[in-house]
């Protein structure tokens, strides 16, 4: 579930659960129950008010404590920005070409401890903005070396050949798919 979507969630349990805690429901609940004028149904009555608001507490606790989970998975602390700017960094200029050494200095810039940490104030999310792309980057490469089922791989090559070589099953691909075609991705067979 996206991270919004708990957000929502949990906003509308605990709309719900302080509407039913207003004191004047609670308030005209009592007057109810007190007019009735039975001793043991109002202690009962009572009795089931008192154990609702304590339920109601726990859910509000709970609630609480679930906002507190999500805000706090999104957040990087300064020692976590120090470590991956100590550590990061040093990974990032290796992987750049020798013709590309003064960008270094734009990249430590941009990973430097200050501007992390402004991001973040910002409202920048380096779980959900980096965090999550380097893991479907890997989850993808991993994939990518399971060997895969040849004969279906096969099929599919010898099915996307066919469509190229026929234009109306050309035109109808590119419509299934979303896209026109241009004369960038045109393929004409010549006779």
């Amino acid at each position: 579930m996206e991270n919004a979507e708990v957000l929502a969630d949990l906003a509308s349990n605990l709309i719900e659960a302080s509407a039913r805690n207003t004191a004047s429901f609670i308030a005209n609940r009592i007057k109810a129950v007190k007019a009735k004028k039975n001793d043991k149904e109002t202690i009962n009555e009572l009795e089931e008010i008192i154990q609702n608001l304590l339920e109601d507490k726990l859910e509000i606790q709970r609630i609480a404590q679930a906002y507190e989970q999500e805000l706090t998975s999104q957040k990087i602390t300064e020692e976590d920005i120090e470590y991956i700017t100590n550590n990061l960094l040093p990974i990032f200029i290796k992987f750049l070409p020798q013709d590309k050494a003064g960008d270094s200095e734009q990249i430590k810039s941009l990973l430097s401890v200050e501007t992390l940490t402004i991001m973040q104030l910002l409202g920048f999310n380096y779980k959900k903005a980096i965090g999550e792309p380097l893991t479907l980057l890997l989850k993808k490469t991993i994939e990518s070396k399971i060997p895969g089922d040849t004969m279906l791989n096969s099929k599919w090559a010898l099915a996307m050949a066919n469509i190229a070589l026929d234009k109306d099953a050309t035109e109808r691909y590119y419509k299934l798919i979303g896209k026109e075609e241009t004369e960038s991705n045109k393929f004409e067979i010549k006779e």
